[in-house]
């Protein structure tokens, strides 16, 4: 089963103001009793996190609403969307709900909390 799509009625990319991306920590690293620390990778695939921001019309407030509520199962389910840097396709998945805040009675702000999967 293909995972769902991040809706074309939805902005592909997130205002520069709010993005803030997290890679992956993928090194373990143990102290030693004198010298640097030693690293060593601790897997080769982890997650990242993405935070993004979006101006949002009412009618595209309705279909982010749709696509988390019963497309994502209340934001249970993985989806792809673009990366907001370069384009390529990326699995997400919902750490928190959105919390849109109106800026006008037509216009909302919304902030999402997205984990990168591998």
């Amino acid at each position: 089963m293909s995972s769902p799509q991040w809706p074309e009625d939805l902005p592909a990319a997130p205002l520069a103001e709010g993005f803030q991306e997290t890679w992956p920590d993928l090194t373990l690293r143990s102290q030693t009793d004198m010298g640097p620390a030693k690293t060593r990778p601790r897997s080769t695939a982890g997650v990242g996190k993405l935070l993004l921001a979006y101006h949002l019309t009412a009618a595209q407030y309705g279909v982010l609403k749709n696509f988390y509520q019963t497309d994502l199962a209340g934001g249970s389910l993985r989806f792809d969307m673009p990366h907001p840097v370069g384009g390529a396709t990326v699995a997400c998945r919902f750490i928190k709900p959105p919390a849109p805040l109106a800026v006008t009675s037509e216009r909302f702000k919304v902030m999402l909390e997205l984990e990168v999967l591998p």
